[in-house]
């Protein structure tokens, strides 16, 4: 992993979005996280209380920092400063090109937005972006 990208952005806080988050929680970058739905933040906070001593042995790391953890109330807020945008939203095409289109909207200009999808074109999410290349 790039030691240039520090600040991740995680949109969408379920399982796979908890899955980033704590990876990379465990490789000390600062995540800035948003979920709509604070159930899933809730998910998000009990996995970390539930796993943090797992992952330590796991991705053998003498400490994880919960503080580098910070949930916002925006996609603008989660994404303005980020180094990389992570987006774990539901697997509609609708609803993943709408939230592409706003987080390239509000985040810095040539980043890199990666999106967890299984089905979904690249093409077809990024086509509305600002910036779909």
């Amino acid at each position: 992993m790039s030691t240039s990208i520090k600040k991740i952005a995680i949109i969408g806080a379920g399982v796979i979005g908890t899955g980033w988050t704590l990876r990379l929680l465990a490789h000390n970058k600062q995540i800035h996280v948003f979920d709509s739905n604070k159930k899933q933040i809730k998910f998000l906070k009990n996995e970390y209380d539930r796993t943090k001593f797992i992952l330590k042995k796991f991705y053998k790391t003498k400490k994880i920092i919960p503080k580098n953890i910070y949930f916002e109330k925006s996609i603008k807020e989660t994404v303005k400063n980020a180094d990389l945008v992570q987006e774990n939203v539901s697997e509609n095409e609708n609803i993943k090109k709408k939230i592409i289109k706003e987080i390239s909207y509000w985040s810095k200009p040539n980043i890199i937005i990666a999106s967890s999808s299984s089905g979904l074109l690249p093409s077809k999410l990024q086509k509305s972006c600002h910036n779909p290349k």
